[in-house]
């Protein structure tokens, strides 16, 4: 079977720096016009599933692709991006005052941190691990739409790398990566696509992470 994941339209907080997680942020007007184009890319598909994190910004993705496909979107849990909990909602410069060593193992040592009221990655892993095992059992094309922590631990899960390696993967908003799961083995066929983006592509410099 085939599974696609994508993630969400830019938000207004990914727009202004701030740390999303569980908070529920809405798509900036940037945001859904790429998830219009990414609706436009699967116009002539057939046979595809779509499912999402329920988190707003997921939903409201899905939402325009469902539209444009009149298809039924279904909501996952473990689509749900990484919790950062009381990081959530605060730019990096403020995270840096209030907890300037945890944000120093963060991005030197991230499989060690557990973040204050959120998640660890190992936490977010056996979610991702849960829903690669269900989605192994189904047939046709899944579309799951995402988030970029989702993303980037199924490519590590795909490629078999340790949760150390997490910073090292690229997933910019309303991007499309591509796994082929057949026989109990799970192949990567495209990473971080955002040719359906043209000119609407975001700046990924200025990702959090």
């Amino acid at each position: 079977m085939r599974l696609m994941l994508a993630r969400h339209g830019e938000t207004t907080w990914n727009r202004d720096g701030r740390y999303q997680g569980h908070s529920n942020p809405p798509l900036s007007a940037r945001g859904e016009v790429q998830a219009q184009a990414l609706a436009e890319r699967f116009a002539a598909s057939d046979e595809i599933s779509i499912v999402a994190s329920p988190l707003m910004r997921a939903q409201a993705t899905a939402q325009i692709i469902a539209t444009r496909l009149n298809l039924p979107v279904t909501t996952d849990h473990r689509l749900m991006e990484l919790a950062y909990g009381e990081w959530e909602g605060l730019q990096q410069a403020t995270v840096k005052q209030k907890w300037p060593e945890l944000l120093r193992q963060w991005k030197r040592n991230p499989d060690q941190v557990t973040f204050p009221g959120g998640e660890s990655l190992s936490d977010m892993q056996q979610r991702v691990q849960s829903f690669f095992e269900y989605t192994a059992g189904q047939s046709g094309t899944i579309l799951a739409i995402t988030h970029d922590g989702v993303a980037r631990m199924a490519v590590l899960e795909a490629l078999g790398q340790p949760l150390s390696a997490f910073r090292n993967i690229r997933i910019e908003n309303a991007s499309m990566t591509t796994f082929t799961l057949e026989d109990g083995k799970c192949a990567i066929d495209d990473m971080n696509d955002v040719t359906h983006l043209l000119g609407l592509a975001g700046d990924a410099s200025r990702e959090l992470l």
